[in-house]
């Protein structure tokens, strides 16, 4: 691994080139770069330290000085989720060829909302370990992890993700693992996930080496999809998912904004974070009021737009520009250890003006959603 998130991810999508059905051009990672954000605080009329963050959840329509009533926090628990009822096969091995460390993974279904899945870990040509297990069906937008506690092999993260239907031999799913409060680096590998009797792309797989690093910290994982035809990249969503088993830690969401958007994020005390494509952040921020930006994507068609995101208190999330042209939907999730996240997402593809977010009894000014450069 090298020192820099842009050269890792890059890295990992050279590496991933020989998998089947795995095309993705690099620059649709990249692009999500570095995150610069310049904002003021004002808290009792002083302004103070400000910090960045980031995340989701469902719906107020907020413009240039224009407030409208707050909706109920979306539950998650009420989502309707597909849970697919046939079985699963994936392998991280391409062309039936065994290098380096890898598996296979059979999901079968069995009674009462339970399946059975047999993971056959290897190095090479030599099976370390096969392991079998029964546990609730994974729904799409949720994942499956095989921990070093249950395989047996040390700092190393197993696990596959349902991703929705990609076809048969279209897109890919681009997975990332989170952990918090401290964030690390591994070697990672992937691969498809695909129903057998149709031959269809459903999710994706995940190994990673987890170097110098508690694995319990692992919360989860995000994911990004794309299609690709020629030299044209359309997006088609970005996703995260819990770690379901993970007990204790920090507070951690996901937040559903829509269909195509998912964001996981997470806080400890002061300080608080999310994952990225481009690598994790985790900033600090004592106040009341944990807010950041993420810029779109370039790279590919159909991104999603600027969004700003974060944690507050108590109380609605407000914002306006200068910039009349401007306006956000903000989206709320279920509270975590006092704090609601939040997402707000700009209608145009980017914010042209600076812009005020108000929440908590605090005030923050974001005047750039502009990329890091250098």
């Amino acid at each position: 691994m090298t020192t820099t998130p842009d050269a890792d991810v890059r890295a990992a999508l050279d590496a991933a080139a020989g998998l089947p059905d795995l095309r993705l051009d690099p620059a649709l990672v990249l692009d999500r770069g570095h995150r610069v954000v310049r904002r003021r605080r004002v808290l009792g009329g002083v302004a103070g330290a400000a910090a960045a963050a980031i995340v989701a959840v469902v719906a107020v329509q907020l413009g240039t000085g224009q407030t409208r009533p707050l909706p109920p926090a979306h539950d998650p628990s009420r989502s309707s989720t597909a849970v697919r009822s046939g079985s699963l096969h994936g392998t991280t091995f391409s062309d039936g060829i065994k290098q380096g460390a890898g598996f296979e993974v059979a999901v079968e279904p069995g009674a009462k909302g339970q399946v059975t899945e047999t993971w056959t870990l290897s190095e090479g040509n030599t099976t370390l370990k096969t392991v079998r297990r029964t546990r609730p069906v994974t729904a799409d937008g949720q994942a499956s992890f095989l921990m070093p506690d249950a395989s047996g092999q040390k700092g190393v993260v197993y696990g596959y993700v349902l991703t929705g239907d990609q076809g048969v031999q279209s897109g890919v799913a681009l997975t990332q693992l989170v952990s918090a409060p401290d964030a690390f680096t591994g070697d990672g590998a992937g691969g498809n996930l695909s129903d057998p009797a149709s031959g269809r792309i459903v999710g994706s797989l995940f190994i990673q080496r987890v170097e110098k690093a508690d694995p319990t910290h692992v919360i989860g994982l995000i994911w990004g999809r794309s299609k690709v035809a020629g030299t044209q990249v359309t997006w088609l969503g970005d996703g995260a998912a819990l770690r379901p088993d993970r007990t204790g830690g920090v507070d951690a969401a996901v937040v559903t904004v829509n269909p195509r958007l998912s964001v996981l994020l997470w806080r400890n005390g002061d300080r608080f974070g999310f994952g990225h494509r481009s690598g994790p952040s985790a900033l600090t921020d004592p106040g009341t009021l944990q807010v950041g930006v993420e810029p779109r994507g370039r790279a590919a068609s159909g991104m999603a737009p600027d969004l700003a995101v974060g944690w507050v208190t108590s109380g609605a999330v407000e914002l306006t520009s200068t910039d009349p042209g401007d306006s956000f939907t903000v989206v709320y999730g279920t509270p975590v250890g006092g704090r609601t996240p939040f997402v707000a997402v700009s209608a145009n593809p980017d914010v042209k003006g600076a812009v005020t977010v108000r929440g908590g009894g605090e005030s923050q000014t974001l005047t750039t959603w502009d990329a890091q450069t250098s």
